[in-house]
């Protein structure tokens, strides 16, 4: 099957609880919050509550691991997971991942959405980010689920930039298999808008038009011509012997020749001896990219 996602290993949570590790959970959709005419003058913990509350009812399913005990928010990396997968599998130790672990990046609040359960052409009910048009593609099949995953992530995006006051270059997408080619889709249409910080992900590949992601065409030459943004880092590590989940000859590398050599920021790391799962490799390559670009004073 074309969609199986980056699988991580089934350490438990242990670890990350030994870590001072407190990840903010979200088990359903949006929490409805009914308005008072006078709201009542709120404690500091009824304020914490509330602000929780919004946080969740933006995330709509998913997991938050906020910075370190201590450490000031530096930077935020919103990451999603690959077809079939989930976040919370995101949350095990062992795989280098910068948000786990004793060694976790220590500024660093991490935002791993989860994707709706839907049905897909062949039958199989998955959280996916969007629809296929069958099940050996990669292309967009019903594009209203892309445009409502779009519509999501771009309320996730807007609400991170406005947590670090508007300097959206400390906020960085990233996701692995569908998940790096959806954060790309939205890195593309909105980085000019809020001036993002960049992007990294594995085992993807740039979206198109042609594969069913409309503007996205029109959203990398933009991105291309931009003197603010064409120069931030879009790194991009891809599997050369990848040949079923997410092709190296047929999706991926064709997708990169309207950006080879035009986008300054483009850095794609080619790896090769485990296919499509990249295990250690994939939490290894966000680590680099934090180290070289999400180092604030």
């Amino acid at each position: 099957m074309v969609r199986r996602a980056v699988l991580l290993g089934g350490l438990g949570l242990a670890a990350l609880q030994a870590a001072d590790f407190t990840p903010l959970t979200v088990l359903s959709g949006p929490i409805k919050s009914k308005k008072a005419a006078r709201p009542p003058r709120q404690t500091s913990s009824t304020s914490t509550s509330s602000r929780k509350r919004d946080e969740l009812s933006v995330l709509e399913g998913g997991e938050v691991v906020p910075p370190k005990a201590g450490h000031k928010h530096e930077c935020t990396l919103i990451y999603l997971h690959g077809c079939s997968c989930n976040a919370a599998q995101y949350l095990e130790d062992g795989w280098e991942l910068p948000w786990t672990g004793q060694d976790r990046w220590p500024g660093l609040r991490t935002v791993l959405p989860d994707a709706k359960v839907m049905r897909q052409p062949w039958g199989d009910l998955e959280p996916s980010w969007h629809a296929y048009v069958r099940r050996s593609s990669n292309k967009v099949g019903d594009f209203s689920t892309l445009n409502q995953t779009r519509d999501r992530l771009a309320h996730i995006v807007y609400s991170e930039v406005e947590r670090l006051h508007g300097e959206g270059h400390r906020v960085f997408l990233g996701g692995a298999s569908q998940g790096c080619t959806v954060a790309l889709d939205t890195y593309l249409l909105q980085a000019r808008k809020l001036l993002l910080g960049g992007f990294v992900g594995s085992v993807g590949f740039l979206p198109t038009d042609r594969q069913g992601f409309r503007g996205a065409t029109r959203a990398l030459e933009k991105l291309i011509n931009s003197h603010s943004q064409r120069h931030r880092p879009l790194w991009l590590q891809c599997a050369t012997d990848d040949d079923e989940l997410v092709p190296w000859r047929t999706d991926v590398k064709p997708s990169l020749h309207a950006a080879t050599g035009r986008l300054p920021g483009l850095h794609v790391k080619e790896v090769t001896g485990r296919g499509h799962i990249l295990d250690e490799w994939e939490g290894e390559f966000v680590r680099k990219f934090l180290e070289a670009h999400a180092t604030f004073q």
